[in-house]
C-alpha cells in the first residue's frame, strides 16, 4: 500500500497542473511589487534618452524628417554644414565664449570659496545664501540687465557717456563674445563656488604650517603647494562648467542674436525657428551630433581627471585639522569681492530691468527720465496670457520634480542596491542628459512628436512635451544625489525588511524613503526652482498652447518689445523670491543632502 500511495501522489499532482491561474497571478503580483517593477521604472526614461539621441543621429543622415525609416542615408547635411561659413564663425565664437565664461566663473568662485572655507571671513553663511540664490536666478534676467546697461545703441551707460563726454561711438559693448562670456561667467561663478568649496574645506592646514616653518609666505605657499594639490579637482570643475557653457542659450540669444553674433546654440535656434522658410532639421541634426561629440569628449576628460585624483590625496584621518587664515584688514577686500559680485550679478541687472520697466523707452538716468516713471507697461500687459503662462509653469513645477524623483530614485536603486548585471549602464545612460546639451533633447522630442506620434495623440504643442523633456534632463542631477545618499544606507536595513516579509517596493517605501526624506524634499524644491526658470528647452518646443513665463519674456524680447519683456521679467523675479525663501527656510531647519552641498 505504501508503495502504491507513494506513486499515486505524483500522478494526482500532475493531473491538477492545468489549474494554475492562481500561481501565475501570484507571480505577476510579486513582479509588480518586487525588483522587476523598479527595474522597469528605471529603464523607461533611459530608453527614451537613447531613443532621442538615435533620432538626432537619424535626422542627420536622411534627406528630411518626413523620410521613411528605410530611406537611403545621405551625408548631404554634413557637407552643407562644412560649406557654411556661418558654422565656422559660430565655432570660433563658441570656443571664445566658453573660455571667457569658464575663466570668469572659476576666478570668482575660487576666490569666494577660499574666503568661506580657509579664512575667518565673518559672513560665510551670507556668502553661501548669496551664491545659491544667484545660481537660481534666470540667465535671461541677467542678460537683459547687462544689455540695457552696455548695449552700444540703447545701453544706458553708453548713452550717458556719449552725451556727457561727446563720444562719437559707444565706448563699451556687451554684444560680443567677451561680453557674453562675462555675463555667463557671472551666472556660473556660483556653481564654481559650490564645486570648489569642498576642495578648500578638505585640504589639511598642516601643509601651510610646514611651508611657514620653512620661511615660505602665504601667497607663495598657495601658488607652490596648495594650488598644485587642487589641480585635478579644479580642472574637473572647469570642465563641468565648460560643458554647461557650450550648451548655454539664454545669454547668447538675448545679447548676441540681435547683433548676429552666433554660438552653436543660437545657430541651432535660427535653423529650427527661422524667420522665413521651414526648419532645417537635417542640418540641425548634423550640428547636434557635433555638439554631442564635443560634450562626450569633455565628459570623458572629466571622469578621467576624477579617476586620477587619488594621486593628490593628502588628507588623513589622523591629525587632520582646518585652520583659518586671519584676514585682519584684508577682510574689507573680501567684503568688496563678495559685494561687487552681488552688485554685478544681481543688483545691477535688477536695477536696469526695473528702470526700463517703468519708462516708456530705454533712456539714461536723468531728472527728466525720473519724471517719466510710471506703470504704463504693467497696464498694457496681456494679463490673460500671463496667467495662462503662469498656470503652465506651476503645473510643470509640480509634476517635473515629482516624476524626476520617481525615476531617479528607481535608477539609483538599480545602480546601488540591486545585483543586476550591467547596472553600470543605467548609471552611464543616466549621466548622458548632463553630458549632452539639453537643447538637443528638446529638438529630438519635437521630431518624435511630429514624425512618430500618431496625429490623434495630443502631444506636440501641449504641456506634456515640455514635461517629458524636463524630466529626462533632470535625471542626471537626481541620480548623482541619490547615488551618494543610498550608499549611506547599510544593506542590513534592506535585509531586515525582506526577512520581515516586505517586498522590494515596500522596502523602498518603508525604509529608504523615510531615511532620505530631507534629501527628497530639498531636491524636489531645487528642481521646482530650476523648472521655474527654464528657457532653453522650452524655446525650441513652445507654441501658444504651452507657453511658459520664461518663454513669454523671451517672445517679447525677441519681438522687440523690450518694455514688456522687462516688465514681465520683473514680475518673474518677484514671484521667485518666495520660492527662494521656501527653499532656504526648509534648508535651514534640516541637515540635507542636496545639489548644493
Amino acid at each position: 500500500m505504501r508503495n502504491f500511495n507513494t506513486t499515486a501522489r505524483p500522478i494526482e499532482s500532475a493531473a491538477s497542473r492545468p489549474v494554475a491561474a492562481g500561481p501565475n497571478l501570484n507571480l505577476i503580483g510579486r513582479w509588480l511589487s518586487g525588483r522587476g517593477l523598479v527595474i522597469a521604472v528605471a529603464a523607461l526614461p533611459l530608453a527614451l534618452v537613447l531613443l532621442l539621441l538615435l533620432i538626432i543621429l537619424w535626422s542627420s543622415v536622411v534627406p528630411d524628417i518626413t523620410s521613411t525609416f528605410t530611406a537611403s542615408f545621405t551625408l548631404s547635411h554634413y557637407r552643407a554644414l562644412l560649406e557654411d561659413p556661418l558654422v565656422y564663425s559660430a565655432l570660433g565664437n563658441t570656443i571664445s565664449f566658453v573660455i571667457v565664461s569658464t575663466l570668469v566663473a572659476m576666478s570668482i568662485g575660487i576666490a569666494a570659496a577660499w574666503l568661506v572655507e580657509r579664512t575667518d571671513f565673518p559672513a560665510r553663511r551670507m556668502v553661501l545664501s548669496l551664491m545659491t540664490s544667484v545660481l537660481l536666478l534666470p540667465s535671461i534676467f541677467m542678460a537683459m540687465g547687462w544689455t540695457f546697461l552696455m548695449h552700444p545703441r540703447i545701453g544706458v551707460l553708453n548713452t550717458w557717456l556719449m552725451r556727457t563726454f561727446g563720444f562719437e561711438s559707444a565706448p563699451f559693448s556687451i554684444t560680443n563674445v567677451v561680453g557674453m562670456g562675462w555675463v555667463e561667467g557671472l551666472g556660473l561663478a556660483s556653481l564654481a563656488f559650490v564645486m570648489t568649496s569642498p576642495i578648500f574645506r578638505a585640504l589639511s592646514a598642516a601643509l601651510d604650517e610646514a611651508a611657514t616653518v620653512h620661511g615660505i609666505g602665504r601667497a607663495r605657499s598657495f601658488v607652490l603647494i596648495t594650488l598644485p594639490l587642487m589641480v585635478p579637482a579644479l580642472i574637473a570643475a572647469a570642465i563641468y562648467i565648460a560643458v554647461i557653457a557650450i550648451a548655454s542659450f539664454e545669454i547668447p540669444a538675448v545679447i548676441g542674436l540681435g547683433s548676429k553674433v552666433y554660438t552653436f546654440s543660437t545657430l541651432v535656434y535660427i535653423k529650427v525657428v527661422p524667420e522665413m522658410g521651414i526648419p532645417e532639421y537635417g542640418v540641425v541634426g548634423a550640428v547636434s551630433v557635433f555638439l554631442v561629440l564635443i560634450s562626450l569628449i569633455l565628459s570623458w576628460w572629466y571622469f578621467r581627471v576624477i579617476r586620477l585624483a587619488h594621486r593628490y590625496e593628502v588628507v588623513r584621518g589622523r591629525g587632520y585639522d582646518v585652520k583659518r587664515t586671519a584676514l585682519g584688514r584684508w577682510r574689507w577686500a573680501g567684503y568688496g569681492l563678495i559685494g561687487g559680485y552681488f552688485v554685478f550679478a544681481c543688483l545691477l541687472p535688477l536695477l536696469m530691468v526695473a528702470w526700463v520697466a517703468l519708462l516708456p523707452y530705454v533712456q539714461p538716468f536723468s531728472a527728466a527720465a525720473f519724471r517719466q516713471l510710471s506703470l504704463r507697461h504693467f497696464y498694457a500687459l496681456d494679463w490673460g496670457l500671463i496667467w495662462r503662462s503662469t498656470e503652465h509653469t506651476l503645473v510643470l513645477m509640480a509634476s517635473v520634480p515629482t516624476l524626476s524623483l520617481l525615476f531617479g530614485a528607481a535608477i539609483s536603486w538599480v545602480v546601488i542596491k540591486s545585483k543586476l548585471r550591467g547596472r553600470f549602464l543605467f548609471d552611464w545612460i543616466a549621466f548622458l542628459p548632463h553630458a549632452v546639451p539639453n537643447l538637443i533633447f528638446a529638438i529630438a522630442m519635437v521630431i518624435v512628436a511630429l514624425r512618430l506620434m500618431p496625429k490623434s495623440v495630443p502631444f506636440y504643442g501641449t504641456i506634456f512635451i515640455l514635461m517629458a523633456v524636463y524630466v529626462l534632463v533632470r535625471i542626471s542631477l537626481v541620480t548623482r544625489v541619490f547615488n551618494g545618499a543610498l550608499v549611506q544606507i547599510h544593506g542590513e536595513l534592506d535585509e531586515a525588511a525582506h526577512v520581515s516579509g516586505l517586498s522590494t517596493v515596500m522596502t523602498i517605501r518603508k525604509v529608504s524613503v523615510p531615511l532620505l526624506l530631507p534629501a527628497f524634499v530639498n531636491l524636489w524644491i531645487w528642481i521646482a526652482l530650476l523648472t521655474y526658470r527654464e528657457l532653453t528647452m522650452a524655446a525650441f518646443m513652445v507654441t501658444h498652447n504651452n507657453i511658459t513665463l520664461p518663454v513669454l519674456v523671451w517672445s517679447d524680447w525677441n519681438g522687440g518689445n523690450t518694455g514688456a519683456a522687462a516688465t514681465i521679467s520683473l514680475l518673474f523675479i518677484l514671484m521667485l523670491l518666495p520660492l527662494l525663501a521656501l527653499y532656504w527656510g526648509f534648508r535651514g531647519r534640516s541637515e540635507l543632502i542636496g545639489p548644493d552641498t
